[in-house]
């Protein structure tokens, strides 16, 4: 509960059941002038006193605020910091008031800024897909490849009359043989065009597999169960041995649970997501038995989520410790965790979603993510508190680590792991950024960034703000 609530929605319940501020004070066996400051939220009510208050004014504890009403103050406070609304003077401190007196009104604004945020998402999804998308631009190319050589054939039967019968007949075929093959892909384009407008498209391998890991929120219980019971049989404490052994038990015990649940799954339709799948629970499951779901909930909550610490306490690279805090079963004393991993050259070449925070598939993504940056400073953890065009507020933890062989003369090649939470989890966590902390404005990539004035800015924004 937003204590800011409280004061509120007690004043506007006195007032609806015509109760003076003295008389209830009397009540309560306060003093008008203290009740007076609780209900302008000056002062803080909780305990014997904010029972006495709801008995005296009928009223149950949910009438003074719920979880729901905490989600919708952090929603509307985001509102408030949009950059589109930064001319109205917004008044972000009046958050609670309104929510306490209007809140229809406060849940009718929050569910308009959440759908203008689902159309921005889909906008996003179209425009990184239709001007990034290897699937898009190579069907472009094999339609333009058999127009070219349709036209040159039909070229040659128009401007020459004296072709002889046989070569007449092998340009007829060539004009039959590749319009088929157009047509095919014509349809081919028009499905994919049709998909990619869905939010729920499923296209290609990678999007079957993505899916059903959304379906499932990343975290598949049947396959932790399994797992669970294996973790004893890992004896060697070094990292890339117990990673190995962990691998070897899953393709040697967990292989049936794996394919059954895969066949299971009406989303994962070719062989080629079904290979995809099966290699990406193949790491879930080694994961799960080189760490324990309950165990690790358990030591995560000791150590408040910090993932060197985590690697450590199982043995793990912070690699592996960083996907199993993906994998976090939905709970309300839980926080939730994404992931990130980018190469050299910046490509994503790993992630594991979070809500409300969209990265481009194939696009670039924003530069000014600790993503990026953290290769400037090798194997060391960088935090960011960075805030999106939305008024969305996430905390990023990114560590850069050395890829592939060691040693005098050899290069140094890096990639770079980042969870990624929301502020309020990040509260539950070792990172926890304090008030002071600096807050950067980033944006997810430079087609749906607002930021005009950005000097990284590359591209054009998708639209006019």
């Amino acid at each position: 509960m937003v204590a800011a609530i409280l004061g509120t929605r007690i004043r506007q319940r006195r007032r609806e059941v015509g109760v003076t501020q003295a008389e209830l004070a009397r009540q309560l066996g306060i003093s008008a002038s203290y009740l007076n400051l609780i209900e302008w939220n000056k002062r803080k009510i909780s305990g014997p006193l904010l029972g006495k208050v709801t008995e005296a004014l009928q009223l149950a504890p949910d009438d003074l605020g719920s979880a729901s009403e905490h989600r919708l103050h952090e929603n509307l406070t985001e509102i408030a910091h949009l950059p589109s609304l930064s001319a109205l003077g917004v008044e972000d401190q009046r958050v609670s008031e309104l929510i306490g007196r209007f809140p229809g009104w406060a849940k009718a604004i929050g569910a308009m800024a959440r759908s203008e945020r689902d159309a921005v998402a889909r906008a996003q999804t179209l425009s990184d897909r239709l001007s990034n998308d290897p699937f898009l631009g190579e069907t472009v190319h094999r339609m333009l490849t058999r127009i070219a050589a349709i036209r040159s054939a039909s070229e040659i039967l128009t401007d020459f009359d004296e072709v002889p019968e046989e070569r007449r007949k092998r340009f007829n075929r060539i004009i039959h043989d590749e319009t088929r093959v157009l047509s095919d892909v014509g349809e081919a384009l028009a499905t994919y065009l049709d998909k990619a407008e869905d939010a729920d498209r499923i296209v290609t391998p990678v999007d079957e597999v993505e899916a059903v890991f959304d379906a499932h929120e990343n975290h598949f219980a049947e396959i932790d169960e399994a797992a669970g019971g294996l973790a004893h049989l890992l004896t060697d404490p070094r990292p890339i041995s117990r990673r190995d052994k962990a691998l070897a038990l899953t393709k040697e015990r967990l292989s049936p649970v794996i394919e059954d649940f895969i066949a299971r799954q009406e989303r994962i339709s070719t062989a080629a997501a079904r290979d995809r799948a099966r290699r990406a629970l193949v790491d879930y499951a080694a994961g799960a038995i080189r760490m324990p779901l309950q165990a690790f909930i358990l030591r995560s909550r000791e150590l408040r989520y910090d993932i060197e610490a985590l690697a450590d306490a199982f043995s793990a690279e912070i690699e592996a410790a960083c996907r199993r805090l993906t994998a976090l079963p939905i709970a309300d004393d839980l926080p939730r965790f994404g992931y990130f991993r980018a190469n050299a050259a910046g490509t994503i070449v790993q992630m594991h979603g979070l809500q409300g925070l969209v990265l481009p598939r194939y696009a670039a993504a924003c530069p000014l993510w600790v993503l990026y940056r953290a290769q400037q400073s090798p194997e060391t953890f960088l935090r960011q508190r960075a805030l999106f065009p939305t008024g969305a507020r996430f905390v990023f933890v990114a560590r850069a680590r050395l890829n592939g062989p060691s040693g005098f003369g050899k290069p140094r090649h890096y990639v770079t792991d980042m969870i990624a939470m929301s502020e309020p989890d990040a509260q539950h966590t070792v990172y926890a950024p304090e008030d002071s902390a600096v807050v950067e404005e980033v944006g997810p990539s430079c087609r749906l960034c607002p930021r005009l004035a950005c000097h990284h800015r590359v591209e054009d924004p998708l639209t006019d703000y």
